[in-house]
């Protein structure tokens, strides 16, 4: 296991790519245009919402801090999983926390106002295919993914691990609702099912 002030500095280091995260979000997404009334949409309750931010947003963002100033409290715990290699897995979060910081940024950038929290088809949606979704339907729900699976991977605490596979079941459900959504009649159709056929869900299809 890496010293504890080790985890103290990439705590802060990962402080500040939260708020860089938020800064993104905040640029790409603050232009707000009338994209006409929802015509559509899918259910998202309470589990797909509020457990989302939580698993997503507040949870990492509590052991990020807590690493920064009081990491006793978080790290060294019975709670903190201790094994061969586990230094190995504590230096590759860092790689997998700001790539997945780079995949949200791109994210951001192509999707602009249509990143929204709710599983819906406006009158003026429009169906993005560049930048990362050329490859992957839902780099959103990647980048967001590799974000908290670096800071599982840096505490190796077990409720981030609890959390973490939460956010998959999550994210699997989420996206399943808006391919659905997206690939009836209401949404873009034949259009996002061939869209379908060329990307994959979270990772770039193989082949």
């Amino acid at each position: 296991m890496l010293d504890i002030e080790i985890i103290r500095v990439l705590s802060i280091l990962f402080l500040v790519g939260a708020l860089s995260r938020t800064v993104l979000l905040m640029r790409f997404t603050r232009k707000r245009q009338d994209l006409g009334l929802v015509k559509a949409s899918k259910p998202t309750g309470f589990v797909l919402r509020e457990v989302w931010i939580f698993v997503d947003l507040l949870l990492p963002l509590v052991f990020m801090l807590l690493g920064a100033t009081v990491p006793a409290w978080v790290y060294g715990t019975p709670l903190n999983l201790s094994f061969y290699g586990a230094e190995l897995l504590q230096v590759v979060s860092v790689f997998l926390f700001f790539s997945g910081l780079m995949v949200l940024g791109l994210a951001y950038q192509v999707l602009g106002q249509l990143d929204r929290p709710a599983i819906e088809v406006l009158d003026k949606h429009e169906l993005v295919t560049s930048g990362p979704y050329s490859r992957v339907r839902h780099p959103v729900y990647t980048g967001a993914m590799l974000m908290v699976l670096g800071v599982t991977m840096l505490f190796l605490n077990l409720v981030l691990v609890v959390g973490f596979l939460a956010m998959v079941g999550i994210a699997y459900r989420r996206a399943v609702l808006e391919e659905e959504l997206l690939a009836s009649e209401d949404g873009f159709g034949q259009a996002y099912r061939d869209y379908m056929l060329k990307t994959g869900r979270f990772l770039p299809k193989l082949g």
